[in-house]
């Protein structure tokens, strides 16, 4: 993708506002996707809405931690951000989440490094297979903003409790799904009695889709895969949705006689 000189000074306009880093990666398929869709009168348009939009969802992240969940702003708290990509969203969360740390993580090495260099996070390197991922670290908040959304039966509740061994006892694990607002957005397939429709469709060219496709889930699905998968966890907040105006926002915090 070839990103013009014209877009990367919208880009740092954009950034400038923000007060975050302008630096955009070629390989980055959040931003490619938005150039290419139709839905936008021009490429500048799309720039403004990839900073925008994610400067809104690192907002409301930081009302969740900071506002409803009650957490301190203190230096020694961290939040893992989970399959993170090129830095849509994670340019913000150093300044957004400060004086917390940032550790981000993604599947492509390429990304990682590009987000260390020009956004100031440490980095964790994503694995295919969630039983490869590293869950020695544990973090206040790990979230994981549009990966359930992706994820196949084979390896959803595999990834939901890798993540959840990432949690500190007194932390929650805050993602999102495709959920039943989300249905138009596929010609509003018939879910199946299982609570969970996949197809195998990506954006993401060097992935297989059998690994990261299109995931729809009930919130009935969600519920059953906490109790089988967490035994020590329950539900502290669910909205459905609440992202984009389409995704279910899911918190999940740790029983506390459990702790």
């Amino acid at each position: 993708m070839y990103i013009s000189e014209d877009l990367h000074a919208r880009a740092r306009s954009e950034a400038s506002v923000a007060g975050v880093d302008a630096a955009l990666h070629e390989e980055d398929y959040i931003l490619r996707f938005l150039l290419e869709n139709p839905s936008f009168k021009d490429r500048q348009s799309a720039i403004e809405y990839y900073f925008r939009d994610a400067r809104n969802s690192a907002e409301q992240l930081s009302r969740i931690v900071f506002d409803e969940l009650g957490f301190a702003k203190r230096p020694d708290f961290s939040i893992l951000e989970f399959a993170s990509g090129f830095g849509c969203v994670t340019r913000h969360l150093p300044e957004i989440m400060y004086p917390w740390n940032v550790v981000s993580s993604d599947i492509h090495v390429e990304a990682n490094a590009f987000n260390a260099k020009n956004f100031g996070v440490q980095i964790l390197q994503s694995t295919t297979s969630p039983d490869d991922f590293p869950g020695d670290r544990k973090f206040q908040i790990v979230f994981a903003l549009s990966f359930f959304s992706h994820m196949p039966p084979s390896t959803w509740s595999r990834w939901l409790k890798t993540l959840w061994s990432c949690v500190d006892d007194s932390g929650f694990l805050v993602f999102t799904t495709h959920g039943a607002a989300s249905r138009h957005h596929f010609n509003n397939p018939a879910i199946p009695d299982s609570g969970i429709w996949f197809w195998a469709a990506s954006e993401q060219g060097d992935l297989s889709t059998e690994d990261y496709g299109q995931t729809i889930v009930t919130i009935p699905f969600v519920l059953e895969q906490i109790k089988n998968v967490l035994p020590d966890a329950y539900p502290r907040l669910i909205r459905p949705g609440y992202w984009w105006g389409h995704q279910d926002l899911y918190v999940v915090g740790r029983i506390p006689s459990v702790r």
